[in-house]
């Protein structure tokens, strides 16, 4: 990885997660009982000014896919601007967006941003977001976050059978399998969607169960191979290493951020692992 920025550790008995205030965002996580990755980075990620990182948690916000004014950067400016560290001990750190850190052109109404990671025997992902103005504001984001697996082919998501999910914004349709398995590109918007899913990875033996608060919407992405060899900052074959299951505000589930009030988007994940 390509980076001028410093990598921040943190760690407990269950845990070890790197972060940088590049985005405010996690990197990698590794659960101590498995020295396979449980967040996955790419291996041509770049942490470069105004660039977004490809992997870990990026934050977008405030404003999820394309904004609505011409020209403006996809899923918002929180995941590529410079963040600070608020707080930071062994097992949590709280980063801070200050308003100066992003171009005024991009500022549509004025806020206090934190992203804060924090380890038990879960990982633990929050967004805490204040509208500081005098007017309400429409906000759309996201916790993009990349699982690690074993092969995106060979695992599978429990928890949204009859689910309904959008692809790209067009029509409607309803998921009616048991389990959603990854079978070229995907990219599907589920909404409703609120319940615990758990990510399958037989070859790996292990089960990542993730939990969301304040959202009623879920991304599931990978690129697949045609559209990954589209993206620079993935190695060719690099999409079989990762599914993104992403904590969403979006969709119809999009939220007001009225005058003084403050909301949390968050995400847990936790996990059986072999000892190894």
């Amino acid at each position: 990885m390509s980076s001028s920025t410093e990598l921040l550790q943190l760690a407990n008995e269950y845990w070890q997660v790197e972060a940088t205030s590049h985005g405010g965002q996690i990197l990698r996580a590794w659960h101590r009982n498995s020295p396979r990755g449980v967040i996955f980075c790419g291996r041509k990620a770049e942490i470069l000014p105004g660039k977004a990182i490809r992997g870990g948690v990026p934050v977008c916000w405030p404003w999820f896919g394309a904004s609505e004014i011409p020209g403006r950067p996809i899923q918002g400016f929180a995941r590529t601007a410079q963040w600070e560290v608020d707080v930071m001990e062994k097992d949590f750190i709280r980063f801070v967006l200050p308003e100066k850190n992003v171009p005024e052109n991009l500022r549509d109404f004025p806020f206090e941003l934190f992203s804060e990671i924090r380890l038990s025997e879960s990982l633990e992902i929050s967004l805490v977001m204040k509208n500081t103005g005098s007017v309400p504001v429409n906000i759309s984001c996201a916790l993009h976050t990349y699982f690690a697996v074993s092969d995106c082919e060979k695992v599978s998501v429990a928890g949204l059978k009859n689910t309904p999910f959008t692809v790209k914004g067009g029509a409607e349709e309803v998921d009616r399998d048991d389990l959603l398995t990854i079978k070229g590109e995907v990219c599907r918007l589920y909404c409703p969607q609120s319940s615990v899913l758990t990510l399958h990875d037989p070859d790996w033996q292990r089960d990542i169960v993730i939990e969301k608060h304040n959202s009623n919407s879920t991304l599931v992405w990978n690129p697949g191979a045609e559209r990954c060899a589209q993206i620079g900052d993935l190695a060719d074959e690099e999409y079989h290493d990762f599914l993104c299951i992403e904590a969403n505000r979006a969709g119809n589930d999009t939220l007001t951020l009225l005058p003084d009030k403050t909301i949390l988007l968050g995400q847990r994940i936790s996990s059986s692992f072999p000892s190894e």
